[in-house]
């Protein structure tokens, strides 16, 4: 693409505020001359229509076929199905869509993404044909723009997707909503979450270091976080979430978010809704600074509350419903203002949202305690998990159509 460009180097965080400036003059009188002078190339690069996808030949075995993918910047590094025009035309056959129909553009590049292309990445990471309408809505609901699906991609943070799945589509395509549902040994969850991967890989051109700005990255970068509510281990006063955020029990919805690493909870001890709300405070508290909840404008943000059926059972065996278990979460979870950093702007934001404040007032996790988004998560064992959203990363839900 034909853009003009000024570098400010970095970093601009953890440095003084003298230093922020500094660098902002050092590269004003630049930024004036390319605003007055800059010109577009008059070399039009040709604009390839994104559909029908090229199609080219080539002889070789699979090991040559995945170095040739790796070569050319088509694959992640882990091994792909080679996506033969054959296959990908039967892959096709799990969606009614048709194969020209654009989904969206994948950032940070804004490629065109086309019905037929997510079946090639689909192919390639393993899924079978009925899990393209999971792919597709969960590709869509990922481009909305409030879940910054470009941030995540282009940060320097360890962010990456939770993909939460409800409905007869759980059992439909066998996705593994119990034990280890979000690990190893599941087909559907982890070929969808490495399809998503390489989607933002190859075709929105998320590339570490060009793009990719993560300082470290994770394996969820291979494959991102996917796995079904265990609904059938929900108490029974507690609805599942997609119920929670508008839809019917019957019907299959995905829910998205950007995310940092969870963090567990690890409770075998508490005996009572009390005491196992003090393993969430001592879990949450220190790590409302990590991440998303850093900042006031991040506290309008909806964290993961992924609660282990047994942690569940435990409060709703004493009578609590979730949304009991969701407010006095929010009322304990606080930290003190002067845990933040010392920043007069924040300050300023605090007392626009809680009126006056001192540098030993508490503040909560988010605004409301209905932004925090409770879903039950595994099977058993006494663990559960708290995923903090990433900047400005709405949660998304959308219905699934075949």
């Amino acid at each position: 693409m034909d853009m003009c460009r000024v570098v400010v180097p970095h970093p601009i965080g953890m440095i003084l505020r003298s230093e922020v400036e500094k660098k902002a003059l050092d590269v004003f009188p630049e930024i004036l001359k390319v605003a007055s002078d800059w010109q577009p190339s008059d070399v039009m690069l040709p604009i390839k229509s994104a559909y029908p996808a090229e199609q080219f030949q080539f002889k070789g075995n699979i090991d040559e076929v995945n170095s040739l993918f790796f070569e050319k910047g088509w694959s992640l590094g882990l091994p792909i199905i080679p996506p033969s025009a054959d296959n990908v035309k039967n892959m096709l056959k799990g969606t009614s869509r048709n194969p020209s129909e654009v989904i969206g553009q994948i950032p940070p590049k804004m490629a065109t993404l086309t019905v037929e292309m997510a079946a090639v990445h689909a192919l390639m990471a393993g899924c079978k044909p009925e899990y393209m309408p999971l792919l597709i809505t969960a590709l869509e609901a990922l481009m909305e723009p409030n879940v910054n699906f470009r941030g995540a991609l282009a940060t320097t943070g360890t962010s990456q997707f939770v993909v939460i799945v409800n409905g007869p589509i759980i059992k439909e395509i066998k996705l593994a909503n119990g034990q280890g549902a979000a690990g190893k040994g599941h087909q559907a969850n982890g070929s969808i979450g490495y399809a998503i991967n390489l989607i933002a890989y190859t075709v929105g051109g998320s590339k570490p270091p060009l793009i990719d700005k993560s300082t470290l990255g994770s394996p969820a970068d291979y494959v991102c976080w996917v796995f079904g509510e265990n609904e059938d281990r929900l108490p029974p006063s507690w609805e599942p979430l997609h119920v929670d955020r508008g839809f019917k029990r019957t019907d299959s919805v995905v829910t998205v978010v950007a995310c940092y690493p969870p963090v567990a909870n690890i409770d075998h001890w508490s005996i009572t809704p009390e005491e196992h709300l003090r393993w969430w405070s001592n879990l949450i508290s220190p790590n409302m600074g990590m991440g998303g909840p850093n900042n006031p404008r991040a506290m309008t943000l909806s964290p993961i509350v992924a609660v282990g059926p047994e942690h569940a059972e435990l409060m709703a065996s004493a009578g609590w419903t979730k949304n009991m278990f969701r407010q006095a979460l929010w009322e304990q979870v606080r930290i003190p203002l002067s845990a933040w950093p010392n920043d007069r702007t924040k300050m300023k934001e605090f007392v626009t949202i809680f009126g006056s404040v001192t540098s030993e007032s508490m503040v909560p996790i988010t605004l409301t305690p209905e932004q925090i988004v409770v879903v039950i998560a595994g099977g058993d064992g006494k663990h559960s998990h708290y995923f903090a959203p990433f900047v400005s990363s709405q949660v998304t839900s959308k219905l699934i159509t075949k």
